[in-house]
């Protein structure tokens, strides 16, 4: 790469880089705040704090260990970690060689990708060794933090068999009275959580468990464990970390999203994207090397980002985020390009850079699907299989992803399949399924490195851990890609009540604290090809579009055929897409804190309505969907759909957010509502309502971004 296209890059990185959101998106509901964060040092205490919590560790000739947290609920006398190595010897951190144990001050980076380390704070660090490893640990609290996270580095000299570290344990007895953490949701990586902490192990592949402790009635042992039944080598150190937070009254999904949106990769942020698949991919990306026949091409791809570039940017003045080329443009098993791309994405990403718009791509770190998928995996089958947690594959598949980023504007990677599951709540069963999932997290890791502030959309496989978000953006909703389920209106309203119900169940249910602000839905699919809805007539379009939005996903993915955009209402289609874009960008401020309200989409029986809402105290948003062929009606408060904390009272004013749309029968607009009045409406048959909401009683808070 020359120096002036390394310079071009970094400017595209700098002007697009959507770091304008707050690293405090979604502010800890509570009057009382965080505020900054302090340290001190008293003899061998070493201490850190602020407004809500203090967090002490003693140092006792050279044993550290940790020393309590009061206000959390956290006793003294537990380490600060365990390893378990693999001839089943268990190393604690108090029985390891320390040194250099300090406070260190952490001045935030403006530049950084994740919002937390745009903030000031401090933390206490220090070194431990036994034998050939080491073991680099911190404790960090940054300004205005409800939560306090620690992290590791293990290293070694020489290889050095595992079984498992234990990077989180914590004694922990109940504040005034309240209840102990429970695992909250049906996956691995689940978070603990009760009615005054939270606490895990920042990644899926946690096991976090809670434990009465022998010996000590009424209190409990909290342990997070990171399984690695593998060799830690010199080449390749392994990163780990924990967290545990306070929980506002009756607020325990609110505060864990304000924790999250401070830690995940990056912070929420409107990325709409064109997927090529049902355009230019499906049912054509089986043909055989070397000829690769009827596959996707660049020529195909031009002529698509022409017809956005003349239709989107041109005429509406929006933009989408990325072009994402799906299944079909590379040579199997190489991830390099097959002879239809004979100078890569060039062509296209010249188009996209004349957009203000980026590149981006499918890749199947399993090999995919279909007679290609086959082809792939059949090239390594004699070379260690197509598993990342295959050396030589693992590099390739890197390598690839650094010759993509060091030749274009990219902005975006799918890696899609990281298992063969159709439905998961957690990695391949065995050691195996474990470093393949590990391998993909470590790949991801390598890749921000590369361009920090990239988008990365990790489907099947995956699960609804919201500890996904430390490493990528957008995870799987499960199950098919398109399926129909319900009593709707035609074959599109049924399709939008399969992808929601299976939301509903996966994460509303199932996995509660799991934010849904960024799932892969497979949002907007207008198409002539595949097993898909085919009902073209544009009110339920519309509603398609308008959920796809709506439900908060900061990556839209518009699967758009543009000869029917062209076609139905002569065009309206590109004008409505324009109009969401615009919605979702001038509610980034509040799309963060996205959540369900309502009920099923269909519970095996009968439709309810549902949607979502979001509010951060001054605005607010609401939207309802009716799935059902028939009139129904939801009985709410805006403080229950709002999720508004107990200490807000303040009425809200809702409006329409969209001109031609149906407004529920007994819903007041234009004039105040108190937010504890039990509101009845009725909605119409297969309808969608998007309304906005104002409030005034509710201000920001500011932490010192730089």
């Amino acid at each position: 790469m020359t120096l002036k296209s390394k310079a071009t890059l970094a400017a595209a990185i700098a002007a697009t880089c959507m770091f304008s959101i707050s690293a405090q998106a979604v502010k800890f509901p509570q009057p009382a705040q965080p505020g900054e964060a302090h340290s001190q040092q008293q003899g061998n205490q070493y201490m850190l704090s602020n407004d809500l919590f203090s967090a002490s560790f003693s140092n006792d000739n050279g044993k550290v260990t940790f020393n309590g947290a009061l206000s959390m609920g956290l006793l003294p006398g537990s380490e600060l970690f365990e390893i378990l190595l693999g001839d089943s010897t268990l190393i604690p951190a108090s029985q390891m060689t320390v040194s250099d144990l300090r406070i260190t001050d952490l001045q935030g980076n403006e530049s950084a990708a994740k919002g937390s380390e745009r903030i000031d704070g401090k933390a206490i660090e220090a070194t431990f060794k036994h034998g050939p490893l080491t073991v680099d640990w911190r404790a960090v609290l940054r300004d205005g933090s409800h939560y306090l996270r620690t992290q590791m580095q293990l290293s070694t000299t020489d290889s050095l068999p595992m079984l498992a570290v234990y990077p989180m344990e914590y004694k922990l007895v109940s504040v005034d009275g309240e209840k102990v953490p429970v695992a909250v949701g049906n996956t691995r990586g689940a978070v603990l959580c009760g009615d005054h902490v939270f606490a895990g192990l920042e990644t899926p592949m946690g096991i976090n468990t809670i434990t009465p402790l022998a010996n000590h009635a009424g209190a409990y042992s909290v342990t997070g464990k990171w399984s690695r039944q593998t060799t830690l080598s010199p080449a390749l150190p392994w990163e780990v970390s924990s967290v545990v937070g306070l929980i506002a009254p009756g607020q325990k999904r609110r505060s864990f999203l304000a924790y999250s949106e401070r830690e995940r990769a990056v912070p929420w942020r409107s990325f709409p994207i064109y997927n090529s698949w049902y355009e230019l991919n499906i049912d054509r990306n089986n043909a055989p090397a070397p000829e690769y026949a009827g596959n996707m091409t660049i020529n195909d791809c031009v002529r698509v980002a022409k017809k956005w570039e003349e239709n989107l940017h041109k005429r509406h003045d929006s933009n989408i985020a990325c072009f994402v080329w799906d299944d079909g443009w590379d040579s199997y098993g190489t991830w390099g390009f097959n002879p239809g791309f004979p100078n890569g994405f060039a062509e296209v990403d010249s188009i996209a850079r004349n957009m203000h718009t980026g590149t981006g791509a499918w890749l199947g770190p399993v090999g995919g699907y279909g007679e290609s998928g086959e082809y792939r995996r059949a090239y390594w089958a004699s070379n260690g299989g197509m598993q990342l947690s295959n050396p030589l594959y693992y590099d390739t598949f890197l390598g690839a992803c650094k010759n993509l980023i060091d030749n274009n504007d990219f902005r975006f990677f799918k890696f899609d399949g990281i298992s063969a599951q159709f439905s998961s709540v957690g990695p391949d069963p065995g050691a195996v399924g474990d470093e393949n999932a590990e391998g993909i997290i470590n790949i991801e890791r390598q890749v921000r490195k590369m361009r920090p502030d990239i988008f990365l959309n990790t489907t099947v496989g995956t699960w609804a851990s919201p500890f996904w978000f430390q490493f990528t953006d957008a995870v799987w909703r499960q199950e098919g890609d398109h399926g129909t389920i319900g009593t709707g209106a035609n074959d599109r309203e049924t399709w939008i009540t399969y992808r929601d119900r299976l939301v509903y169940q996966n994460f509303v249910q199932n996995s509660p604290l799991c934010p849904i602000n960024t799932l892969m839905t497979h949002g907007f699919i207008l198409t002539k090809l595949g097993d898909v809805s085919k009902d073209m007539s544009y009110p339920s379009i519309l509603n398609e579009l308008r959920c796809a939005f709506a439900c908060g996903s900061g990556m839209v993915e518009l699967y758009c055929d543009y000869e029917l955009l062209d076609s139905i209402e002569g065009g309206k289609l590109w004008g409505d897409i324009a109009d969401c874009i615009k919605w979702q960008n001038d509610n980034a401020d509040i799309l963060p804190d996205v959540h369900w309200v309502g009920g099923n989409p269909w519970n095996g029986e009968r439709t309810a309505v549902y949607g979502w809402a979001a509010w951060n105290g001054s605005k607010s948003m609401l939207t309802l969907r009716n799935p059902s062929t028939e009139s129904d009606t939801i009985t709410f408060t805006l403080r229950e759909a709002l999720d508004i904390p107990v200490h807000i009272t303040a009425p809200i004013v809702l409006s329409s957010a969209f001109d031609s749309q149906p407004i529920p029968d007994g819903l007041p607009t234009g004039t105040p509502i108190a937010i504890d009045t039990p509101l009845t409406l009725t909605l119409a048959p297969s309808s969608v309502t998007i309304l906005s909401g104002t409030c005034a009683e509710y201000t920001a808070l500011s932490f010192k971004l730089k």
